[in-house]
């Protein structure tokens, strides 16, 4: 004699509303180009934000620049600290994401001193604890945890690390 799962209708709308939400939690923020941290979707942002340039005004950390009329960020010579201040100013919903990701991604390239001697510029810098450092060796950027706030690009005095 076999059983057959008893599902009921809330049992199933249930069970699939929570693996769309987990689908949901890992989904990344699709970016062309830098955006502040808290943006939507490229295609979405383009259609609501207004232009209005008041993210740009309010930041911190003066690294949001308009762009062909829209906010793009500039880590050359800061970093995001991921304040929000653009997100509590937009008159739009734009800005209205969840997750804190600029779009960037840190990289580290051959002129990282580590490998050669010990350097320590970068280890503590990163927010989101995104590098894996080991002795002698250049730091590995884990992109998953990276939010692109340019923090170690900052620090780093040699100018081994750079964000694409």
């Amino acid at each position: 004699m076999s059983t057959a799962p008893n599902l009921t209708r809330r049992g199933l709308f249930g069970g699939l509303s929570s693996h769309v939400k987990a689908i949901k939690a890992v989904e990344a923020v699709q970016r062309t180009v830098p955006r502040p941290p808290t943006a939507v979707d490229e295609d979405i942002f383009q259609r609501l934000c207004n232009q209005c340039g008041e993210c740009a005004k309010v930041c911190p950390q003066a690294i949001i620049h308009m762009q062909a009329g829209y906010p793009t960020l500039d880590v050359d010579y800061a970093h995001c600290t991921l304040c929000g201040e653009c997100k509590n100013v937009c008159p739009t919903i734009a800005l209205s994401g969840e997750l804190q990701d600029t779009g960037l991604r840190a990289q580290v390239n051959d002129t990282c001193i580590n490998p050669y001697g010990y350097c320590d510029a970068c280890e503590t810098s990163c927010p989101t604890q995104a590098l894996q450092w080991k002795d002698d060796a250049s730091p590995i950027i884990i992109l998953e945890k990276c939010s692109g706030c340019g923090a170690c690009k900052a620090d780093c005095f040699i100018g081994a690390i750079h964000m694409q």
